[in-house]
């Protein structure tokens, strides 16, 4: 029986008909696709994993921050008597000026960290897919489901139609009861207007190709196709699968490019971080110490470095170079992180600056 036209491409009809070589060549280019796609992902796992950064977060949230709270908090009722009466408004301010590059120094890591988690996300979660619905932005993984491609064989493909809506099948692919398989899909095929199902399995279009049983149940055919429009099942014809992979390759490139420059970032802040912590803390337990010049220059030291030690991956990128190029020359995602916080560091570095040289100021004096 011949298949619905609504089943065949329509986009190749006008090209001559494809040989068996460019065929294979398709074939071959798809596994080559499959495997580029597959070492992409593994990637992104090792990411995802992030051992640097669970081994960093307990540490980086531990002791150290809670010890240079406590100072902040046993310092809050001193006095400088060589201010006078203006003592109290002199501790404002060196609070104030200490208080924001703290809080920022905490704040850049957690905001990489949120950077990198929400491009995790993007990379394996989209709301467009090719060959659906455009009016469709039902979230959806990244690698969608994969179809058998009808202008290879028809006979095949339907074959493939009739063996899919038998009842196991459909039993296997949407293994719920019947009050979930209400509530799930025909819940989604309500909310997205039946935009859900793919266009080559609507019911008509089942029906008049002969690939549904006779005692087919067109409530239950329709959940299953549901089921595959959420994977993203979507028959193509082999030039389009080449198209679709071609561009999948772009777009997860793209994001993981991202991800892991962004990965390592994070992991550095941290790094940069938890050590000027590290560094500080057996000073402010030093009695003889004086705790608010010792805290404005580590903090002074924070944001003067900050700036390199965000750039420092590009500058690995950049090292067989002289010097690194203008951002012109840089995609603007790959720096976005730096970008947004540049001006809060150069703000914490005039603050602190400013804590320096008054903490500086009441040491002599005093």
């Amino acid at each position: 029986m011949t298949p619905s036209p609504d089943i065949r491409d329509t986009v190749e009809q006008e090209l001559p008909p494809l040989t068996e070589q460019e065929r294979n060549a398709m074939r071959a280019f798809l596994q080559r696709c499959e495997v580029r796609l597959s070492s992409l992902h593994r990637i992104a796992t090792a990411f995802i994993g992030g051992a640097g950064l669970l081994v960093l977060l307990p540490v980086f949230f531990k002791e150290e921050i809670v010890v240079i709270i406590r100072v902040f908090l046993d310092h809050l009722t001193d006095t400088f008597p060589v201010l006078g009466a203006n003592s109290g408004w002199g501790l404002a301010v060196l609070y104030v000026c200490l208080a924001y590059p703290f809080i920022l120094s905490l704040s850049i890591p957690l905001y990489a960290l949120y950077l990198l988690l929400k491009d995790i996300v993007h990379f394996y979660f989209t709301i467009y897919t090719p060959g659906f619905n455009p009016g469709l932005i039902t979230p959806s993984f990244a690698l969608s489901g994969l179809a058998f491609s009808p202008d290879e064989s028809e006979t095949v493909k339907q074959g493939v139609f009739e063996y899919q809506y038998h009842t196991s099948s459909i039993n296997f692919t949407i293994p719920f009861s019947n009050d979930k398989r209400e509530r799930y899909f025909d819940e989604t095929i309500r909310n997205t207007g039946g935009k859900i199902i793919p266009s080559t399995r609507r019911w008509d279009v089942l029906q008049a190709s002969g690939s549904l049983p006779a005692d087919a149940d067109r409530q239950t055919v329709e959940r299953f196709n549901a089921a595959l429009g959420l994977a993203r099942t979507v028959e193509r014809s082999l030039i389009k699968e080449v198209a679709t992979a071609e561009i999948s390759l772009v777009r997860h490139i793209l994001y993981l490019r991202r991800l892991v420059l962004r990965y390592i970032k994070t992991l550095v802040m941290f790094i940069w971080t938890a050590m000027i912590s590290f560094v500080v803390i057996p000073f402010l337990q030093d009695e003889k110490m004086p705790t608010f010049l010792v805290m404005s220059i580590s903090y002074f030291i924070w944001a003067l470095f900050t700036p390199m030690v965000i750039r420092l991956p590009l500058k690995w990128i950049y090292r067989h170079r002289e010097e690194m190029p203008d951002d012109s020359h840089v995609d603007r995602q790959l720096i976005i992180l730096e970008s947004q916080v540049e001006i809060f560091v150069k703000a914490a570095m005039v603050m602190s600056g400013l804590a320096l040289l008054f903490s500086l100021y009441l040491y002599i004096v005093q």
